[in-house]
């Protein structure tokens, strides 16, 4: 069975929370879970899903259109971002 992580999603001024396996993108999960969260491409190239992480961390992979800087003050591209670990909160808003 998969570990599961505790989202908290802010998004246009809402706290959205949910389980979700951690093996999926942070994307995935918030949409399987009813959260019409920002997305196009899905594939980490538009940064239309650009989010801030507040608590937690998250980890992704092969990251082109964020900047070290970016990535340094916390900012991930929901679509190829998985959460580490049992809790993570990512904000929509604060970008």
């Amino acid at each position: 069975m998969a570990n599961t992580t505790n989202v908290t999603v802010i998004l246009d001024d809402e706290k959205l929370e949910f389980v979700m396996d951690s093996d999926k993108t942070i994307l995935d999960g918030a949409l399987e879970n009813g959260i019409d969260a920002p997305h196009s491409c899905q594939g980490g190239i538009c940064t239309t899903c650009i989010c801030k992480v507040v608590s937690g961390k998250a980890e992704m992979e092969d990251v082109y259109a964020l900047s070290d800087e970016e990535q340094n003050e916390g900012f991930v591209l929901a679509c190829i971002s998985k959460p580490l670990g049992d809790k993570i909160t990512v904000n929509f808003d604060d970008v």
